[in-house]
């Protein structure tokens, strides 16, 4: 006997999906303003959203029919009490979909979906992720969800995940209508790095690539946006290279990305394993940019959506980032691909659209029935 002729599409458009978002820690601080963008996204879909953490820092990302859970830190050796007090939360309206947002998040979404019987979805946005996705009981993840390209073919390649369980889903970015580098010739030149203030952080040798090309000759202004527990030494190192004129350490009070759109150059001195937001923000304000590689991002293109430098050194910093203060015609074109780029690739309707089509699949496979 043939089902009745209904199209898969019109099915998962009538289903209402209720999906719990684990978050931790590390996303909230790699990736926030993308989150944001996710739930408001998600506001014109036929889903249920549901925000579930211990970091009272969730709160903020809260609009709407968006609601939240808050929980205490679930750890041994009252780890099983409090997820059994976190399922008693979730039970009046239990999910169907619980998305995991990082590995840090990894563990509980498991246990909540197990509990709940509800199907995961893991999001891989680090090589930390890769791994901990390598320990955990694969069978039981419906879908992952790649941010990128290369993290995608590590899940693939390296882990021997199967490709149509697999997701690339690039974040929503909001893009400015025009760049910001160098709009102004008239304005002081801006420099602006927003990476932590902690070692390997890179951001002493950008302070060391800022004394290389005051040396040159070179006037600008040099912002650090982060916090960190390197910040003394830092000052201290800004005191002795004689920079206090040129680098203000100022604490990011407001939006970020308003900054972004005040800069000239975005910097980010170090190479990441793990996906940041702030570098892609950077991209969408139309503001050009220096970078080192990444292992985990395809969004850094060397002389077509940033100046990628070949080595994570001053010298090298200063060299690339004397590219664009000489040649402000290249720096501008870079901000302008880059600015392209991202309204292209990390559209925020598309991500809100991609991952609901994620959750109604695989709610629409565990609600429908197969009629032999």
């Amino acid at each position: 006997m043939e089902p009745p002729n209904h199209s898969q599409e019109s099915n998962q458009e009538a289903l209402v999906v209720r999906v719990a978002l684990c978050v931790g820690s590390d996303a909230l601080d790699r990736y926030r303003r993308v989150l944001r963008h996710l739930a408001v996204g998600m506001v014109d879909q036929a889903v249920q959203l549901r925000w579930v953490s211990s970091d009272p820092r969730i709160e903020t990302l809260t609009l709407g029919p968006v609601q939240t859970t808050l929980h205490p830190r679930i750890g041994w050796p009252i780890a099983q009490r409090r997820l059994a007090q976190l399922c008693d939360a979730l039970s009046s309206q239990p999910p169907l979909i619980v998305h995991a947002l990082s590995g840090e998040s990894y563990r509980i979404a498991g246990m909540l979906a197990s509990t709940l019987d509800a199907e995961v979805v893991l999001q891989v946005t680090s090589l930390s992720d890769c791994q901990q996705a390598a320990d955990l009981d694969q069978p039981r993840v419906g879908k992952f969800i790649a941010l990128t390209n290369p993290l995608s073919a590590i899940l693939v390649e390296s882990l021997g995940i199967e490709p149509d369980r697999v997701e690339v889903i690039r974040p929503g970015i909001q893009a400015s209508r025009g760049i910001a580098s160098f709009a102004d010739e008239h304005e002081a030149v801006t420099l602006l790095c927003t990476s932590a203030l902690e070692r390997d952080s890179g951001v002493d040798h950008l302070i060391e690539a800022a004394a290389i090309l005051e040396n040159r000759g070179h006037d600008f202004l040099l912002f650090l946006l982060g916090q960190g527990s390197q910040e003394s030494s830092l000052r201290l190192l800004v005191r002795q290279r004689r920079l206090s004129s040129c680098v203000t350490f100022a604490q990011p009070m407001g939006n970020v990305v308003s900054a972004m759109q005040s800069a000239d150059i975005f910097i980010r001195p170090s190479a990441d394993t793990a996906f940041m937001d702030d570098g892609l923000h950077a991209m969408g304000a139309g503001t050009a940019m220096v970078t080192l590689p990444s292992d985990v991002c395809d969004h850094f293109q060397h002389d077509q959506t940033a100046v990628v430098c070949d080595k994570p050194t001053a010298k090298a910093l200063a060299d690339a980032i004397e590219r664009l203060l000489t040649d402000r015609a290249f720096a501008q074109r870079i901000a302008k691909a880059a600015l392209e780029y991202v309204r292209t690739h990390h559209a925020m309707s598309r991500m809100a659209e991609s991952t609901a089509a994620v959750y109604r699949r695989l709610a629409l496979a565990r609600t429908t029935l197969s009629i032999r």
